[in-house]
């Protein structure tokens, strides 16, 4: 008896556990989103649609936040999926929103230094997220 309580109480922390992640990558996407209107508001007030290196910004962070929501989207499919198959493919689904998630942190890298090397040639100063 104590043994089906002692496992209950672990399941159900596991759940809550696992809920909190997902709560977290929601958190993360929000966050995501604010950053676009951010970055794309700073590159039309600022005029600077021509930069190269700001419009690979932007984009970068387009597909960093259409990987979290990816994720996001996934982790939360798997709680509570009982389904083997479904799971395996809602795993996979966020391995996938990981690999666009870091593709986009590795194209905003670019795009960050060619705003830098885009001000050596203006000498203005411009965020760089």
């Amino acid at each position: 008896m104590k043994n089906k309580t002692t496992e209950k109480q672990k399941s159900e922390k596991i759940l809550a556990l696992e809920k909190e992640v997902a709560l977290g990558l929601w958190v993360q996407v929000i966050g995501q989103l604010i950053e676009i209107k951010g970055l794309s508001g700073l590159l039309y007030a600022e005029d600077q649609t021509d930069s190269i290196g700001e419009q690979q910004v932007l984009a970068a962070v387009w597909i960093r936040t259409i990987g979290q929501i990816l994720e996001a989207v996934s982790v939360s499919s798997q709680i509570n999926e009982t389904d083997v198959n479904r799971l395996q493919q809602e795993q996979k689904l966020a391995i996938t929103g990981d690999l666009l998630t870091a593709i986009g942190a590795a194209y905003e890298v670019a795009g960050g230094v060619c705003v830098l090397e885009e001000e050596a040639v203006t000498a203005r100063s411009r965020i760089i997220p």
